[in-house]
């Protein structure tokens, strides 16, 4: 032991010798000049002290020191020791902390660009981690470039932090200079961006707070919480043309390249794969059924996690759990919030809103004629719009047309909304006018008179059919009008033996061969006396178009968008076919059985039109809100509808729904005037209390007669009001007022529906069974288009109460209250 401990004493006393010689390398020293011998002198030194040192050590060492001595020697060695313990601690520590704070700074940024590239479906792209322009080393955590223009964020994942008077606290401290270093980051990108001719208001410093929601507006920067940031993305609205920001990310990666030192906070490893699922795979709950509940959690289930801090100084979560973002930025939920923000823009802007699922669709090329189908606010009429859109860019002559002749203005105002550059190489017409027009362009002389037409009609019908099995078999002389025009006419049949053994899609009631022979008399009797006045009705003209353009195909169109097709006659749509023929990207047919307003009615096959291979069903509903859908659907749900190339479909249809709740508004009255008070009154209410715009109602009516009255009544009460002749899809401050029949293809905020118990008109005491139900059937179909044209809120006016009079709903039964 004495051995030992002389050892160590010997060693003890060495080092402390060896801290007091100047010049030892091993030590620190560093005093290395040459002394007189050519050897450095520090090296000279450090000789002679060392022979020192050990001559004491010796001398030490052969005298044994006292007990106190030794305790005293031994607590020396221990302090120095603890101080290199507590120092190394302390540096540890500091170590550790400053990782925590990189490494949760590394999370959020992480997890706010997990959030973003999410949004990539949206149109939205993001650049995580480029170089500041300007600079050789510093960075931009995240740049994001979208429809809402471009953003400039800085990530911080801090645990105290709020706004105060205006300015930013982290804990106690200002943290004005995080605020003026992103400003700076933002003005050098904006000029940047000049070059790309983006205005420096469309380029937005974003300060993202991780795990935290609110908004706050600091001057020129925008603070927001993480689970708040797709919202307030979304909220900007549809700034940006695509065209446009591909020439900004261009730009973007050429001034501010990815930092090549740096980690990739959206690695390939790090971000959840997406994988878009198909439509085939989705099981929702049928139509007819009420929203599921939610399962009760087991005794065992975790508690939820607690709601996120907001801006105003809570606590973060602890350190070292991150906040659940993957369920809270779903893809569902940002396109919710993507429609909700269309839908807070006038309704015009909201008709050309397209969801980011249906985009592929625009650019989709076919090798032939192609279809697209879908219930009511599937978004069939935007897409086609954006569809011509696409075609005029790459330069197609453009041809976008429906039966409808308002529609035509309207579709023009949206489009020039979406592409101004592109609308003039866009024509759109009804098929009527288009139709004339091809004549006369190409020398054949028309006589489209449709009032002579028409007398003769009259004419034909006092001299032969009145008098004829078709005058006592319970019909109005109107039927025997749409047969001619729609059946017989509309289908270009030439002899009896076709009529006879026709299917009459789109007539349900049932015909003898008495019937016919007696229908076919009418029909030559009527064509002796529109030929001897030398008048075209609607169908000569559409035939006499037809055969022209199957013999100048491709001379005026390269590609023909034809909406509402359900509405047209068949050789109407042999017509459009004919100016395209089946080249590639020519023909598009849009429309919905369903919601078909005139008599008559074709397939496909019947036109000469094969769609086999290139037809879409769209099957989510963008636009009705779940009541409005369910109570317009209850209409029709019991009456099944040929769809052009699919017989006999189901009324109660499957479709998905995209926007839950929703507001039906049943008022019973007890006459004209009580209903007149209570639908003003609620017009005020809707515009005054709920903020409305009057231009985003509509009233809707089955007659004529009845729009005027309604339009002379709202403009007496200081409403403003237009009918929807007039109504040209420029955005206005009047409630738009039109029949059923003349809202096809619009959308509204709210719809007001008066008498609508009243609908289908009750039977006719000479109406056969056959004719009511064929009518009735219609009718229900006018009613279901006017309901589905609400998009947040419908009015329906009830003039007697619900079961006292005729009921709308099929089978007997009224609409869900």
């Amino acid at each position: 032991m004495a051995a030992t401990g002389r050892h160590r004493r010997q060693t003890s006393l060495k080092d402390r010798y060896r801290h007091s010689i100047p010049g030892d390398s091993r030590w620190g020293g560093d005093d290395m000049s040459p002394g007189r011998s050519g050897v450095p002198a520090a090296a000279q030194a450090q000789v002679e002290v060392q022979a020192q040192v050990e001559a004491q050590v010796e001398v030490e060492a052969q005298i044994e020191p006292s007990a106190f001595g030794q305790a005293v020697l031994i607590g020396m060695e221990i302090d120095g020791v603890q101080r290199q313990i507590q120092h190394l601690t302390d540096l540890l520590r500091e170590l550790r902390r400053s990782r925590r704070a990189w490494e949760a700074g590394a999370r959020g940024e992480r997890d706010v660009v997990r959030v973003l590239v999410g949004m990539d479906d949206a149109g939205w792209r993001v650049l995580p981690d480029r170089r500041w322009p300007g600079t050789r080393r510093a960075n931009i955590d995240v740049l994001v470039v979208g429809p809402g223009g471009v953003f400039v964020v800085d990530v911080k994942n801090w645990r105290e932090v709020r706004v105060e008077h205006g300015r930013l606290w982290r804990g106690d401290e200002n943290a004005e200079d995080e605020l003026r270093k992103l400003t700076d980051q933002t003005a050098a990108v904006e000029q940047v961006l000049a070059d790309a001719g983006l205005p420096p208001t469309e380029v937005v410093p974003l300060l993202v707070l991780v795990g935290r929601r609110g908004t706050e507006q600091l001057d020129r920067v925008q603070v927001t919480g993480e689970l708040d940031l797709t919202r307030d993305l979304v909220r900007r609205g549809l700034r940006l043309e695509p065209a446009v920001v591909e020439r900004v990310l261009a730009c973007l990666d050429e001034a501010c390249p990815p930092m090549q030192d740096a980690a990739v906070a959206a690695s390939p490893t790090d971000l959840p794969r997406r994988v878009r699922p198909s439509r085939a795979t989705r099981t929702p709950p049928p139509p007819s059924a009420a929203p599921p509940l939610p399962a009760a959690p087991p005794p065992s289930a975790a508690p939820p996690p607690p709601a996120a801090p907001a801006l105003s100084g809570v606590p973060a979560p602890p350190a070292g759990r991150a906040p659940e973002v993957d369920g809270l930025f779903s893809r569902d939920e940002l396109w919710r919030e993507l429609v909700d923000a269309a839908a807070r823009e006038p309704i015009e802007t909201w008709m050309t809103w397209l969801h980011p699922m249906q985009a592929r669709l625009v650019c989709r090329r076919s090798s032939g004629p192609a279809r697209i189908r879908g219930a009511a606010g599937t978004g069939k009429t935007v897409v086609a719009l954006h569809r011509a859109k696409y075609l005029a860019a790459r330069g197609d002559r453009v041809l976008v047309t429906s039966l409808v002749r308002t529609l035509g203005p309207v579709n023009r105002a949206l489009l020039a909304r979406m592409a101004p550059e592109h609308v003039n190489r866009i024509e759109f017409t009804s098929v009527d006018a288009l139709a004339v027009r091809h004549l006369e362009q190409r020398g054949a002389r028309t006589r489209y008179q449709r009032g002579i037409a028409e007398n003769c009609f009259w004419l034909a019908w006092g001299r032969v059919g009145l008098a004829s099995v078709l005058g006592r078999c319970g019909v109005e002389p109107g039927y025997w009008r749409d047969e001619i025009a729609t059946v017989i006419k509309g289908r270009g049949l030439t002899g009896f033996e076709q009529y006879a053994e026709l299917a009459r899609v789109g007539r349900s009631m049932p015909l003898q061969p008495t019937h016919r022979r007696a229908v076919w008399e009418l029909y030559e009797h009527y064509e002796r006396l529109r030929t001897a006045r030398g008048v075209l009705d609607r169908g000569d003209v559409l035939l006499l178009a037809r055969d022209l353009a199957r013999e100048h195909a491709g001379d005026e169109f390269d590609a023909v968008i034809v909406d509402e097709v359900q509405d047209l006659t068949c050789v109407g749509l042999q017509f459009l076919h004919a100016l395209v023929g089946d080249r590639q990207d020519g023909l598009l047919v849009v429309g919905d059985g369903q919601q078909s307003v005139y008599p008559g009615g074709f397939t496909l096959a019947e036109a000469g039109v094969s769609v086999v291979g290139r037809s879409t069903v769209l099957a989510r509903n963008y636009r009705n809100r779940e009541a409005i859908l369910r109570y317009a659907q209850q209409v029709v749900a019991g009456d099944s509808f040929d769809d052009l190339d699919v017989a006999g479909e189901r009324g109660r249809r499957h479709v998905e729904i995209d926007r839950p709740g929703g507001e039906v508004d049943e008022v019973a009255v007890t006459g004209q005037a009580e209903q007149v008070s209570a639908l003003r009154a609620d017009l005020v209410d809707a515009h005054d209390g709920r903020g409305v715009r009057y231009g985003d109602m509509a009233l809707l009516t089955s007659t004529n007669d009845a729009v005027a009255s309604w339009q002379r009544l709202l403009t007496r009460a200081g409403i403003p009001a237009v009918s929807l002749l007039e109504y040209d899809g420029t955005t206005s401050n009047a409630v738009k007022v039109g029949t059923y029949h003349r809202a096809k293809g619009l959308d509204f905020a709210r719809v007001y529906i008066p008498d609508r118990n009243r609908f289908p008109r009750p039977r006719r005491a000479t109406e056969s069974d056959d004719a009511y139900r064929e009518r009735a059937v219609l009718e229900r179909r006018q009613l279901y288009v006017a309901l589905t044209r609400a998009r947040d809120s419908l009015w329906v006016g009830l003039r007697e109460p619900v079961g006292a009079g005729t009921s709308v709903g099929a089978g007997g039964g009224s609409p869900p209250r």
